[in-house]
């Protein structure tokens, strides 16, 4: 009897050990993996590291991301996305020293319509980064857009369609359009610049 006691509040104490792991990681753990990993990625920018892991879980994904400075955690937070995350990159394109994160994913089905999400990373906050009107304003869009940062903007090219064109042949060239980060009340936007026409290489 004695023997089976002593096993029990062994056991109790056992429960109560503090270096059990925290609550907030394991819920993270299980967001995570509870369905197939698509992308998974991690950015550096001077002190600051960001993880990103998108899940394959339909037209809209699960996009988790972390980030660091040192070794502190500053944010861990999951939103949804239209479509395949297809990369992601670090950048500080108004030039203030703290880093934006920009997701990019590509919508299922024929168009492709390629999507930008981003934050940047204050001191003191996330702020988010809008897109307002990115699928409006291009005579002859039908998506399949390439996206990518050079030096201080985010550039964006897609073919353009006339009239009866089929979707693997566009004929009305390729556009460029590039857009610069401006501050917006808490948050930023991307503005852009007037579009230009190009040669089909980058």
């Amino acid at each position: 009897m004695k023997l089976l006691i002593s096993s029990f509040f062994a056991g109790v104490l056992w429960l109560l050990r503090p270096d059990v792991a925290p609550l907030q990681s394991s819920i993270y753990r299980q967001a995570t993996t509870a369905t197939t990993v698509l992308y998974e990625t991690s950015l550096r920018f001077n002190i600051y590291t960001f993880t990103i892991t998108a899940t394959d879980s339909g037209a809209v994904r699960d996009l988790a991301v972390k980030a660091y400075r040192g070794t502190l955690l500053l944010t861990n937070f999951h939103t949804r996305v239209d479509g395949a995350v297809t990369g992601a990159e670090v950048a500080d394109l108004d030039n203030n020293r703290f880093p934006e994160l920009y997701v990019y994913s590509t919508s299922d089905g024929s168009g492709s319509f390629g999507r930008v999400y981003g934050w940047q990373f204050l001191p003191e906050r996330m702020a988010p980064i809008q897109t307002p009107n990115w699928l409006k304003g291009f005579e002859g869009y039908m998506g399949h857009d390439s996206l990518w940062v050079e030096r201080d903007v985010l550039c964006r090219k897609f073919p353009i369609y006339n009239s009866g064109d089929a979707n693997a042949e566009p004929t009305g060239g390729v556009k460029m359009q590039r857009y610069r980060l401006r501050p917006s009340g808490q948050s930023f936007t991307l503005i852009p610049d007037q579009p230009t026409d190009q040669s089909a290489g980058r």
